[in-house]
C-alpha cells in the first residue's frame, strides 16, 4: 500500500476535487475507466457520507473488474464541505480496488489511521508532504510492532494447539487464516491433524486440490475473517459444527504469516455471550438465532460507542412484509442494491458498517432470514396506549410501538445509559446492561 504519494488540490467542492483526484492517479488509464472510478465514487457518497471526523473523508470506489487496490492522498488547505451539514474535509484518502480486496484493504488502512495520534496530527497538517510523511510513518510503525510480537508468541501456540488435540482427540480444529504460505506452514507443524480451514480469499480457495491432504474442509466466508464467535455460529447453523462438538481454533492476523490466537469453545454454548435468548419463547415466529445476532451486535455498539461518543439505535426482527407498512426512510437507504449476501447480519465483515451507520437516526429493519431490509427508517405507528418505564424517551418508544402493530422483536439501545432493551408484543420482555 504506498502512501507516500499526496497531491494538492486548491478546488471548493466535492465532485470537482473528486474528479480531479481520480485524473491525477489515473492519467495514464483511458478515459472510460476514469469515469467508471469517478460514477462509483460519487454512488457511494448519494448513499452515505465517507467524512469519518478530524476532517478526513475516505471516499472508495469498489469495481467488479480486477483491479491492483490503490489508496489515492489528497490535501486541501482550505477544506472542501463534504455533506449537508457543510463540514469541511481537508484529507482525502481514496481507495479504489475490486470487490475481493475491498474489506481487507479497507481495513489495513482503517488500522493505520486509528493508530495513537495519527487523526490529530492529520487534522493539524499543513501541506501535503506532511500528510505523506505521518501516513508512512504509521504504517511504518503497524508494520514493525505486530511482527516482532508475534513471532515470539507463535511456536508456543502451536505447540498448545497440539497438545489440546492430543488430550481431546474428537475436537475440531478450525484454522482462521487468508495467508497461503500460513496455511501451509501451520501443516508442517500440525502434521496428523486434520483441521477445518476458514478463509474469504479466493486466491486461497482456488488451490482447494493443494489443501485437500490436509484439511477436511474449506469453508469460505465473506468479508472478514477476525470475528470468529460469528463464523462459527454460521457453521453451526450450516451444520458444519454439531451441537456438543468441542472447537479448538487457532487465527492469524489477516496481512500476516504468524498465528496470534487459540481458543477452545464448546459448540453451540461458547458461542453465545447473550444464550438466553436462544431460550426465548416468543409467540412469533422470529429467528432466535438472528435476534441472538442482533443483541450481540447491539452489546458490541453499547460498549464500544462510536467515534467516542455513546451510540443509540433500533433494531427490528420478523417478517419484512409484516411490518413494511410501519417503516418510511429518512435517508436513502444504504443497504439498497446490496446483493443478499453483502447485507446479512451474520456476516462479521458487515459489523462494522452497521456499527457506522448506527449513528443516523432510524431503525434496522431485519428479516427472519438475517438480511437487512433497509437503515435510517423511520417506525410510523398509530398512537397507541403504551406501557413505558419513566425516563425512557422517543426511540423506545418507538421500538415498543412497532410491536403493538406488528408480529416483531424489537431491541434498542438507551444511548443514555447504554442498556438494551428487548421488546415485543408491546411488553419489556429483556433487558441487558452494558456489562452482560
Amino acid at each position: 500500500m504506498d502512501l507516500g504519494r499526496v497531491m494538492e488540490s486548491r478546488l471548493k467542492e466535492k465532485e470537482p476535487l473528486l474528479k480531479e483526484i481520480v485524473h491525477f492517479y489515473f492519467k495514464e488509464e483511458d478515459e472510460n475507466f476514469r469515469n467508471l472510478i469517478l460514477t462509483e465514487c460519487l454512488k457511494r457518497e448519494t448513499e452515505a457520507s465517507t467524512m469519518m471526523g478530524k476532517g478526513i473523508a475516505f471516499p472508495h470506489a469498489v469495481l467488479e473488474d480486477r483491479v491492483t487496490p490503490r489508496v489515492l492522498c489528497c490535501f486541501s488547505k482550505q477544506g472542501v464541505p463534504w455533506n449537508s451539514s457543510g463540514d469541511r474535509v481537508r484529507i482525502i484518502i481514496m481507495l479504489v480496488c475490486n470487490r475481493e480486496d475491498h474489506l481487507s484493504t479497507l481495513s489495513e488502512l482503517a488500522s493505520i489511521l486509528q493508530m495513537p495520534g495519527v487523526q490529530d496530527k492529520l487534522e493539524q497538517a499543513d501541506h501535503g508532504d506532511e500528510v505523506s510523511q505521518i501516513l508512512l510513518t504509521a504504517q511504518g510503525r503497524k508494520e514493525k510492532s505486530l511482527s516482532g510480537e508475534k513471532e515470539n508468541i507463535t511456536d508456543a501456540l502451536l505447540k498448545e494447539t497440539g497438545r489440546l488435540a492430543s488430550r481431546l482427540p474428537e475436537a475440531k480444529i478450525i484454522l482462521f487464516s487468508n495467508s497461503f504460505i500460513q496455511i501451509m506452514a501451520l501443516t508442517e507443524t500440525m502434521k496428523g491433524q486434520k483441521m477445518i480451514l476458514v478463509t474469504s480469499k479466493e486466491r486461497v480457495l482456488e488451490r482447494k486440490n493443494i489443501l485437500a491432504p490436509f484439511f477436511s474442509r474449506v469453508y469460505s466466508v465473506q468479508g472478514f475473517i477476525n470475528d470468529q464467535k460469528e463464523i462459527m455460529k454460521k457453521m453451526w447453523s450450516d451444520k458444519i459444527l454439531e451441537t456438543g462438538d468441542v472447537a479448538i481454533t487457532l487465527s492469524g492476523f489477516e496481512f500476516d504469516t504468524m498465528a496470534h490466537g487459540i481458543s477452545i469453545s464448546s459448540i453451540p454454548g461458547d458461542l453465545y455471550d447473550e444464550a438466553r435468548v436462544l431460550n426465548y419463547t416468543i409467540p412469533h415466529k422470529i429467528n432466535l438465532e438472528i435476534l441472538s445476532r442482533v443483541i450481540s451486535l447491539a452489546s458490541e455498539l453499547s460498549r464500544q460507542g462510536r467515534e467516542g461518543k455513546p451510540a443509540g439505535t433500533i433494531f427490528v426482527v420478523g417478517e419484512y412484509e409484516q411490518m413494511q407498512d410501519y417503516c418510511r426512510q429518512l435517508i436513502i437507504n444504504p443497504f439498497g442494491g446490496l446483493k443478499e449476501h453483502e447485507r446479512s447480519i451474520l456476516d462479521p465483515g458487515l459489523s462494522e458498517t452497521i456499527k457506522e451507520f448506527s449513528k443516523i437516526d432510524g431503525a434496522y429493519i431485519i428479516g427472519n432470514s438475517g438480511y437487512i431490509h433497509s437503515g435510517g427508517t423511520y417506525l410510523s405507528v398509530p398512537p397507541h396506549r403504551m406501557k413505558l418505564q419513566p425516563g425512557l424517551g422517543a426511540r423506545h418508544a418507538a421500538a415498543l410501538g412497532i410491536t403493538l402493530v406488528a408480529p416483531v422483536a424489537s431491541v434498542v439501545i438507551s444511548e443514555s445509559t447504554g442498556h438494551i432493551r428487548v421488546f415485543w408484543d408491546g411488553v419489556e420482555q429483556d433487558i441487558f446492561s452494558p456489562d452482560d
